[in-house]
């Protein structure tokens, strides 16, 4: 799975009911089971816009919400996320992975 196509699919992951709709249609057409990867991305463009621009962690239009609910479902806790956010540093010289990733494990309640 890949957070920013789901998004420009038209599931907006941050709406509860619209990912528990694309929760429960991923189970019923592909099986939870078989989810091996998720790739972890912001949006450049909105929801439905089938454009697939990726942005980092909360700089886009998928926003935090939308990824704190990826990243607590308990449904997806064993499936592998990968960062596929752009590459670089920030204005302070650190790895954009990093501060990406420091986003994310922010977001994980206990």
């Amino acid at each position: 799975l890949d957070t920013c196509h789901l998004f420009a699919a038209g599931y907006d992951l941050a709406d509860p009911d619209d990912y528990e709709r694309m929760v429960n249609e991923l189970r019923a057409h592909v099986g939870l089971d078989r989810v091996k990867c998720i790739h972890m991305n912001d949006s450049k463009n909105p929801c439905g816009s089938r454009v697939d621009r990726h942005e980092h962690i909360c700089k886009g239009e998928i926003g935090r919400r939308g990824f704190v609910n990826v990243v607590n479902d308990q449904r997806l806790e064993s499936v592998p996320k990968i960062l596929e956010t752009p590459k670089g540093v920030d204005d302070r010289g650190v790895d954009l992975d990093h501060v990406n990733l420091r986003r994310l494990r922010r977001m994980v309640r206990s």
